[in-house]
């Protein structure tokens, strides 16, 4: 009896989600200037009681940001809707899933804020034991050079490129401490920082 109850839930579970995916023609997440702006529409013969918009930071427990209230969606037309998380968490993937009004729920979508701070760079995680991701402003796509020194100011490494994100991998180096600067191809100054090979 169990397993027959685990299964028709898990029937139930799949055939919402088949429906909805019938719904909604679109679903997506984008980030744009510390926010997130959210898509979505409701295919033409499709409506619901209101749109619930939920948020989450670990794509299972999810809360609420904004309403959509009265019936969305239309009998006649492909109905678009737009909403703008003004405040999302940043450095951390955020997650977004719809609730429509007596249907069901959406599929989930998510979009990463990415917070340089007043340094104008991050390195996530520091200690590096495996792979690390050093985030710094390139609005230009300038020519931008990395080169990491020693402890005691010897170049172990050094790097080019014209995006905003360099991979560290912690395998490359042996345990301690090591100081690194990044700066547009022949200008300064240079932004320094530091981190720990554990």
């Amino acid at each position: 009896m169990k397993t027959a109850s685990i299964l028709l839930f898990m029937f139930i579970g799949f055939s919402s989600l088949s429906q909805n995916e019938d719904v909604i023609s679109h679903f997506s997440a984008t980030e744009f200037n510390g926010k997130v702006l959210l898509t979505f529409a409701i295919t033409q013969g499709n409506t619901c009681n209101g749109v619930v918009i939920l948020h989450s930071t670990d794509s299972v427990n999810f809360t609420q940001v904004e309403s959509i209230e009265g019936i969305c969606g239309s009998s006649q037309a492909q109905i678009e809707y737009d909403f703008t998380h003004l405040d999302p968490e940043k450095n951390v993937v955020n997650y977004y899933r719809l609730s429509l009004g007596g249907i069901g729920f959406s599929w989930i979508v998510s979009a990463e804020v990415i917070d340089l701070g007043v340094n104008k760079v991050l390195l996530r995680p520091n200690p590096i034991a495996e792979g690390s991701e050093l985030f710094f402003d390139n609005e230009t796509n300038s020519l931008i050079n990395l080169r990491i020194y020693s402890s005691a100011g010897i170049l172990i490494k050094s790097e080019q490129t014209t995006s905003e994100l360099f991979i560290l991998n912690g395998s490359e180096f042996e345990s301690g401490m090591y100081f690194y600067t990044i700066n547009p191809e022949g200008i300064n100054p240079e932004v320094k920082g530091r981190f720990i090979v554990p």
